[in-house]
């Protein structure tokens, strides 16, 4: 017996050691996000009912895949002042809707080997990685005792999942009171692996229906939630996780584009991606099909760059909503029909899960059949869901190795006379970070170009680069950046105050950072005048 205790606690070691770099830190590349949430604005509805400066939170989160070392991620991305962690924990939760925490697994984080953290305005910060028997499709609780606390809260209103509150330093207690209690989560944003093998990761994108609007409270049943279980049912797929980066309220056409870096690019881990976005669209802007596509197709290029595949869903009937219309009814066909039939080489999704077809009437395919409907017509319901995860049936696509060229997918930007072009990152380059950043393009006479780091103040915080004369035709010029302090975006200006730039041709731009690397679409880039 001791013999077998020897070896298991040898094989522990080793899986753990296979994924530290020479100082015991486990390398980026090997992190795989196991649970994540979106991350906005807390509207004056959704804030916590009690203050939470000074106060403790337990909030609850499934995971899907686990590993012997984890991390926490804590965001206070929308914050205009400090936030202040005094003291977080973690603990396997007991039961659901419970508040209550096994005390054999209670563990006390570390940010820089210390208890507590202060993170700065506009960024997020990591726990420092530590052992933990995660165990797969299980339910986790994050204890925090907060000290300040900036006014504009960070958070995700559409938890599904009840938070505990109490007053003052309670992390390391087994129960929480029922008193105070929301199903919303603030400033947790992720849980992220690290194994000795690769994992992979599902982000399911999207509006309410992703969120989970009509699921039950502490129940852990929105769609993403069952397809997270029946990956794990499959033996090829048990290593796959599953999150869910969904809003409800928002649009393709407009929050979708915004986040679609942020939230689904920056995901670690993230391989596979699932697009179920447009029904608002439809219903609430009076969008033609033919905007909803073209929202469609910037998206999946942007995935098919950044070497993920995207896989498309068909947007769920919705004909007993109050807001539908012959019209809408229309527009939803001409997309769904798109979703279907266009292929990845014309811009369409690499495959589509058919939503739509499952969970209709079979007497009437403009509305929801009555099971699968939570009660409102736009919504499903806790068996609607279940069962539009059935059209997955095609597991196979969560096996597939990502192998785009992601030249293929790049535009080109022309900049004429202008002082310069901004790209948004979607994340944070740490201060004192080494930035490698490449620029490819072409060139009539220009007299050059600035690379430069930019923090969200739009203030210079890095040495630039500066190109110097460029001759005529290609060019292409590779460099490394060291970031003065965080940033999230970069900016190819103007080689002095007086002279803009003048007819180059945007045609690369690659960013690698300790993260990962990233290839920004030239016609994305803010024109600065």
């Amino acid at each position: 017996m001791g013999s077998i205790k020897f070896y298991f606690i040898l094989s522990l070691i080793l899986s753990m050691s296979f994924v530290k770099g020479f100082d015991g830190i486990p390398k980026e590349s090997t992190y795989c996000a196991t649970w994540a949430s979106s991350q906005y604005l807390t509207e004056n509805n959704n804030l916590p009912p009690v203050p939470l400066s000074n106060n403790s939170i337990r909030q609850i989160v499934h995971v899907t895949i686990s590993s012997p070392t984890i991390r926490l991620k804590f965001s206070n991305r929308v914050g205009d002042s400090n936030l202040e962690l005094k003291a977080v924990t973690l603990a396997n939760s007991v039961s659901q809707g419970s508040g209550e925490i096994d005390p054999l697994t209670l563990t006390h984080l570390k940010f820089s080997g210390k208890d507590c953290v202060v993170i700065p305005p506009y960024t997020e910060v990591y726990s420092d990685p530590f052992y933990y028997p995660l165990k797969v499709q299980s339910e986790v609780a994050i204890s925090i005792y907060f000290g300040e606390v900036p006014q504009k809260l960070t958070s995700h209103a559409g938890s599904r999942t009840f938070s505990f509150f109490e007053q003052g330093n309670k992390v390391d207690e087994v129960k929480f009171s029922h008193e105070n209690k929301v199903a919303h989560w603030y400033v947790i944003t992720a849980i992220e692996v690290s194994h000795s093998f690769p994992r992979k990761t599902v982000v399911c994108f999207g509006d309410s229906i992703t969120d989970g609007r009509g699921t039950t409270d502490d129940k852990q049943n929105r769609w993403s939630d069952v397809l997270s279980k029946k990956l794990y049912l499959n033996d090829g797929t048990i290593n796959v996780g599953v999150v869910n980066e969904g809003i409800g309220a928002t649009f393709v056409r407009g929050e979708a584009q915004e986040r679609f870096d942020r939230d689904v690019l920056s995901v670690k881990g993230a391989t596979y991606i699932i697009v179920l976005y447009g029904v608002n669209d439809i219903l609430f802007t009076g969008s033609t099909s033919e905007q909803i596509i073209e929202a469609y197709k910037k998206i999946i290029r942007k995935a098919h760059r950044n070497n993920r595949f995207i896989y498309g869903a068909t947007i769920l009937p919705f004909g007993k909503n109050d807001n539908w219309s012959e019209e809408k009814e229309k527009v939803r066909g001409e997309v769904n029909n798109w979703i279907r039939t266009a292929r990845e080489d014309k811009g369409g999704f690499d495959f589509y899960f058919d939503f739509d077809e499952v969970i209709k009437d079979p007497n009437d395919e403009k509305i929801m059949y009555y099971l699968y409907d939570c009660g409102d017509g736009l919504h499903p319901s806790p068996e609607g869901y279940a069962r539009m995860v059935d059209a997955i049936d095609n597991l196979k696509l969560f096996t597939l190795i990502p192998n785009f060229d992601e030249q293929k997918y790049l535009g080109e930007l022309e900049v004429v006379n202008k002082v310069g072009v901004k790209y948004s990152l979607g994340f944070d380059i740490n201060k004192d970070e080494e930035v490698y950043i490449r620029v490819k393009g072409k060139c009539e006479g220009s007299f050059g170009f600035r690379i430069v780091i930019n923090n969200v103040e739009g203030k210079r915080t890095s040495d630039y680069y500066y190109t110097g004369k460029l001759d005529n035709g290609d060019f292409e010029y590779s460099l490394f950046l060291k970031a003065e302090e965080t940033s999230n975006y970069i900016t190819i200006r103007r080689p002095i105050s007086t002279i803009n730039i003048d007819k180059i041709t945007l045609t690369l731009i690659e960013v690698k950072t300790e993260s990962g690397t990233k290839f920004l679409d030239p016609e994305e880039g803010v024109i600065l005048e």
